[in-house]
């Protein structure tokens, strides 16, 4: 399954939005619980993501948390926890000069396993200039290989 990409721009509000995402679903032979322990405890998150160092919450995972990512190749961001439905749902998002970085993170229960989504998106009148910074083709790959990264890890469990 290929994954999802879409840029647009819409008007709302007088003001003229943009946005980029990235996202892909796939199916997982694990229960959705394995998948949300990968989500919910940061120091694994570099197990699924291999771009990160590392990953930390400054508190329990809960909208407000703010949780800090250390890159392989340099730098830190931080990320606001948005939406929360624990065990199902969860979105973080970063504040960058003109728009927001969002992550969104969903498992639901699938026929014996799992269905895992995530999806990557930048929202705001400088969403194309960011998501040409990140990688448009990045980004897209990205989405995918979380999924078979934590498929892997979930099913071996």
């Amino acid at each position: 399954m290929c994954p999802a990409i879409s840029l647009s721009a819409t008007r709302g509000a007088g003001s003229l939005r943009r946005v980029f995402e990235a996202s892909h679903t796939a199916r997982a032979d694990a229960p959705p619980e394995a998948i949300w322990a990968l989500w919910a405890d940061p120091s694994r998150w570099p197990e699924w993501n291999d771009q990160l160092e590392s990953g930390e919450l400054d508190g329990e995972l809960q909208v407000g948390t703010e949780a800090t990512v250390k890159f392989k190749r340099g730098g830190k961001m931080v990320f606001k926890v948005t939406e929360l439905e624990p065990g199902r749902l969860f979105v973080d998002e970063a504040k960058l000069p003109g728009c927001r970085f969002g992550h969104e993170h969903r498992v639901e229960p699938s026929s014996g396993g799992a269905e895992i989504t995530h999806r990557l998106y930048l929202k705001g009148p400088t969403s194309g200039a960011f998501s040409r910074l990140f990688g448009r083709k990045r980004m897209r790959e990205s989405v995918v290989s979380f999924i078979e990264r934590e498929r892997e890890l979930a099913q071996r469990r």
